[in-house]
């Protein structure tokens, strides 16, 4: 293996930044650290392109980018261009958002690209301890390899100047409402049919349920319609089934008095930190690492997949006092810096070049 300085200055994250506020909060990072970001799954392929780092997030973003081939085809060409990356001195840091895609292709082939990655993963960062252990229990472990656990990054970057009253009326929803927030691209193991059966239930008056997030690739024909019907004959719904613009994140998150998640599945949830960040109430799973985060705040959990349960969390988060659940989610959430990640990121992966090159087993590093 090539042999390369312990500081690095550039760090390519193959994901498209302006698509995605995670990659660009984090680029942003790394450049406050002296580590300049290069952008887009393209540029993995570059030949001419050598970085100090790889901070990989979703691995089917890149080997499932236009490209010719297979899928497996794909896999093979990404992992093989990891490979030459490594072998000329990169260092390959995966943040594990999820333990396999959300809509797999083909069961055998996405399982081969994550152990792939997990193979070649220098450090490996997870936004809580269960990810670690879930990871460990699905996956094959390098000794050797460096393991960080820092909390997903707060979402103070997105525009935030609306009053309630102001993004109520641009949404058409009455003072006097008690709003639940479902926010995101609508996909099966988001639960969204879950919250629907739930929120029909609630012993809750004035209660209104604001869905804001496009349909997700997987969603059938017939799925489609029956959304687009709902949002017209809702009465004390609204429906919003479209991508959602950055500088509108604020008027959803504005109107709403609690986000719910429906997560059935999963390991973790910008949305969970997004709400907090905005200082709302969050409903949500005992789930992976959606767990931990709300419990660091003031929340509510819900056993997932359980409406009765939802529905006694939906009814308790009327309870709080919004002020006080508002200021401790949002000081919570204010610890949780994109600065950390990076900083933790590019120290682990000094320790792992000195650990791999005296044989050591394997480093942790703990929040």
């Amino acid at each position: 293996m090539a042999s390369r300085s312990h500081n690095p200055t550039t760090v390519l994250l193959p994901h498209q930044a302006m698509r995605n506020i995670y990659v660009r909060e984090l680029g942003r990072a790394y450049a406050s650290l002296g580590v300049e970001p290069i952008y887009g799954s393209a540029n993995l392929f570059e030949s001419g392109l050598v970085p100090d780092l790889v901070h990989l997030n979703w691995p089917e973003e890149v080997y499932r980018s236009p490209q010719e081939g297979s899928v497996g085809v794909r896999v093979e060409r990404f992992l093989s261009r990891l490979d030459r990356l490594i072998g000329m001195g990169t260092r390959l840091i995966w943040t594990v958002h999820n333990l396999a895609p959300h809509e797999v292709a083909s069961a055998g082939v996405e399982q081969r690209a994550y152990q792939g990655v997990v193979d070649r993963a220098h450090v490996v960062h997870h936004h809580g301890e269960d990810s670690e252990h879930l990871l460990r229990s699905r996956y094959r472990i390098p000794a050797g390899q460096a393991h960080i656990i820092v909390p997903h990054g707060h979402y103070f970057g997105y525009p935030n100047t609306m009053t309630r009253s102001q993004a109520r009326a641009l949404l058409g929803l009455d003072e006097s409402n008690f709003v639940y927030l479902h926010f995101g691209q609508i996909r099966g193991y988001k639960g969204l049919d879950v919250v629907e059966k739930a929120f029909g239930r609630l012993g809750v008056r004035h209660k209104h349920l604001l869905v804001a997030g496009a349909l997700g690739v997987s969603q059938s024909r017939m799925d489609r319609l029956w959304f687009f019907t709902r949002r017209k004959l809702g009465r004390d719904a609204t429906y919003v089934l479209k991508v959602i613009r950055n500088d509108d994140v604020q008027r959803y998150l504005q109107a709403c008095d609690a986000v719910v998640l429906g997560h059935t599945t999963g390991l973790n949830s910008g949305v969970a930190v997004l709400g907090m960040t905005f200082g709302k109430p969050v409903v949500g799973p005992r789930l992976g690492c959606i767990e931990w985060t709300l419990e660091q705040g003031t929340n509510v959990l819900y056993d997932p997949g359980d409406v009765r349960s939802l529905k006694h969390a939906m009814e308790e988060v009327t309870r709080l006092d919004p002020a006080t659940a508002g200021a401790h989610n949002r000081e919570v959430a204010a610890g949780w810096t994109w600065e950390a990640i990076a900083q933790r990121a590019i120290e682990a992966c000094r320790q792992a070049t000195r650990v791999r090159a005296i044989g050591t087993v394997h480093s942790r590093i703990h929040r």
